[in-house]
């Protein structure tokens, strides 16, 4: 295990304990731990904290390789030797990305590395998936929503701890920066990979990264803790938001799906999040196009229109009696 020289000072291990002190099942539980460990000195800083604060034999080091980059066989090999002198186990998993034509490989690849690595922490018998997440990346994320045109749950950008399916998925380093932690480790000269794609400028978030935050640390010296307190509003504001279109779901379930007169009752707003929240609920991805066209096709059935149909993917959204339901294809 490397040495803690300096570990007061250590920005990783200091919020990795202050994350421990907020979410105490994480500290007191005996499972293991599953450590997101890519190599860059993001995953290295949050590793090498956890292995002070628990020590090797609790900890499960999970590096995803999906094969993107010509590098991806060294950053696995870089991975497995750092982790073989910590004396910590180590698995290295394998994940297809499958893009069409249309699909953004960023979002792609990121939802393939989510399920490798929620999948093998299961299979671990973890309770928690810690992540290498930083407050650049938290920034980033909100400026990505912003350009989007997301609305606060999507501003609301990365939560600290969340559960999936079962898996608390923790970030412990949203308040560092990402330089605070190069620095850290290049003092104890502790060695990480630098990731060729956050150069690339055909990434939207190297473009944010490279061209558009210098511009707002100009004009905001404190942009990291302001961008992090919009995020922050903005997940309050979500939560508020979910709390109540959660109240009407319920109120307009029917045994088959949602009950339209039941559904025409609620204002636009909130017919609009109770129709998105039904979807997310049953695994299908909605946007703000097709949430209005569903909205506007559920207020035609009080006009007498019988015809009432919307594709999302593998489901087809559908009128049945008074019920709006959900039929999923077959093929």
């Amino acid at each position: 295990m490397p040495a803690a020289q300096g570990s007061q000072a250590d920005p990783a291990l200091v919020a990795l304990r202050g994350f421990v002190r907020r979410h105490a099942a994480l500290g007191a539980a005996p499972a293991p731990v599953a450590i997101a460990f890519s190599g860059g000195a993001d995953s290295t800083a949050l590793l090498l904290a956890a292995l002070q604060r628990w020590g090797p034999a609790r900890l499960r080091a999970l590096h995803v390789h999906h094969g993107l980059q010509s590098g991806a066989d060294a950053f696995a090999d870089h991975v497995r030797k750092r982790c073989a002198a910590w004396n910590m186990p180590c698995t290295v998993l394998p994940a297809q990305v499958q893009v069409q034509r249309g699909d953004s490989l960023e979002d792609k690849a990121r939802d393939a590395r989510y399920q490798a690595l929620g999948e093998a922490a299961r299979g671990l018998g973890c309770d928690w998936l810690l992540l290498g997440h930083q407050a650049d990346d938290q920034a980033e994320s909100l400026l990505l929503a912003l350009l989007r045109g997301a609305g606060p749950k999507g501003l609301a950008a990365m939560p600290e701890a969340t559960q999936r399916d079962g898996l608390w998925l923790g970030r412990p380093l949203l308040a560092c920066s990402a330089e605070a932690l190069r620095q850290s480790l290049d003092a104890r000269a502790l060695p990480y990979l630098r990731d060729p794609m956050n150069h690339d400028p055909a990434f939207r978030r190297s473009r944010i990264r490279h061209e558009l935050l210098p511009v707002i640390a100009r004009l905001e010296p404190a942009w990291r803790s302001t961008l992090a307190r919009s995020a922050a509003l903005c997940a309050h504001a979500a939560a508020s938001i979910e709390e109540m279109a959660a109240l009407d779901l319920a109120r307009c379930a029917a045994p088959d799906g949602l009950g339209l007169s039941a559904l025409r009752e609620l204002s636009d707003a909130r017919l609009g999040e109770v129709l998105r929240l039904w979807l997310r609920r049953a695994g299908l991805r909605s946007n703000h196009g097709q949430i209005d066209n569903l909205r506007r096709q559920v207020r035609a059935t009080a006009r007498g229109a019988m015809g009432l149909q919307v594709r999302l993917g593998a489901a087809t959204l559908e009128r049945r009696g008074g019920c709006l339901v959900r039929v999923v294809s077959a093929d």
